[in-house]
C-alpha cells in the first residue's frame, strides 16, 4: 500500500511538470505579467524564471526587475544585472534600461556612466519613459556624455508626454527656471499641476508656490495652502518643508507635519 501511495505520488508530480512544461515561454511570460498586476510577487517571478530561462527577453527584463526592486524575491543586484544584460542582449528596452541603471549607480557591476547613457539612449528611442526621463537627466548634468540643455528638454517632454509624473516634473522645472528653453511661468504651471496630481511631492510643492506667488495662474492663497499642505502630508523635507511652513504661517493656515 505504501508503494501504491508512494508511486501516485510521483506521478501526480510528473503530471504537474509535464503540464507546466506544455507552457511556451511566452506564454509563462504572460502568466507572470498578469500575477505581477495582482501583485502576487512570488508567483510572477516563478513563471518569470521559467520563461525567462527559455530564452524570452521581456521575461529576462521582469526579472531584473524583480531583482533590482526587491519584488516577489530578495533584492539581488547580481541577478537584476546578468538578467538585464540577457534581456538587453535581445534589444528589450525594459531590460536596458534596467541594465543602464545597474551601471549609473554601480549596482551588480562597476559603475560606468558611458555605458549607461549608452543604455538609456537605446531605451529612450524604443520609446520606454522612463528611460527617456534618465536620458535628459544625463544630458541635464552630463553623465555619460557633455551638457546639452536642450536635449534634456527633449527627453523631459517626450517623458511628460507619455504621462511620467517625473517627466513632467523636470519639464516644469525647466520652464520655470529658462533652462534648456524660453523661460514661461504658464507651461511650467500646466506641467507642475500634472504631476501634483499625480502625487508628486515636490510638484506639488512647486504648484502651491505657483498659487502663492501668482506665476503661470492668478494668484489664490487657498490653493496655495491646499497645495503645499498636500506636500508636507507626502512627505516633503529639507529646505523645502520649511519653505512651505513658512508660507502657510505667513498666510494663517495650520501647518500639518507628518
Amino acid at each position: 500500500m505504501k508503494r501504491f501511495i508512494s508511486l501516485c505520488i510521483a506521478l501526480c508530480a510528473i503530471t504537474v511538470l509535464t503540464a507546466q512544461n506544455q507552457f511556451t515561454a511566452q506564454e509563462l511570460s504572460l502568466k507572470g505579467d498578469s500575477a505581477y498586476m495582482a501583485k502576487k510577487y512570488k508567483a510572477a517571478v516563478e513563471y518569470y524564471e521559467q520563461a525567462a530561462e527559455q530564452g524570452d527577453a521581456h521575461a529576462q527584463y521582469r526579472l531584473a526587475e524583480c531583482y533590482y526592486t526587491k519584488k516577489g524575491v530578495h533584492r539581488n543586484y547580481d541577478k537584476a544585472y546578468e538578467w538585464s544584460e540577457k534581456g538587453a542582449a535581445q534589444g528589450n528596452a525594459g531590460a536596458q534600461y534596467i541594465l543602464g541603471a545597474c551601471y549609473y549607480r554601480g549596482r551588480g557591476v562597476k559603475r560606468d556612466n558611458k555605458k549607461a547613457f549608452d543604455l538609456f539612449t537605446l531605451a529612450a528611442n524604443q520609446g520606454l519613459a522612463v528611460a527617456m526621463q534618465e536620458l535628459g537627466c544625463c544630458y541635464a548634468d552630463g553623465i555619460g556624455t557633455e551638457i546639452n540643455e536642450q536635449e534634456a528638454v527633449r527627453w523631459f517632454s517626450a517623458a511628460a508626454g507619455q504621462g511620467l509624473a517625473d517627466g513632467q516634473f523636470l519639464l516644469a522645472s525647466c520652464y520655470y527656471s529658462g533652462t534648456g528653453i524660453e523661460q514661461d511661468y504658464n507651461k511650467a504651471y500646466y506641467w507642475y499641476r500634472k504631476a501634483a496630481y499625480q502625487e508628486h511631492t515636490q510638484a506639488q510643492y512647486f504648484l502651491g508656490m505657483c498659487y502663492y506667488a501668482g506665476e503661470g495662474i492668478d494668484k489664490n492663497n487657498q490653493e496655495a495652502i491646499k497645495w503645499l499642505q498636500k506636500s508636507l502630508r507626502n512627505g516633503l523635507d529639507g529646505e523645502r518643508a520649511v519653505m512651505a511652513r513658512e508660507m502657510l504661517r505667513r498666510m494663517a493656515a495650520p501647518v500639518e507635519i507628518m
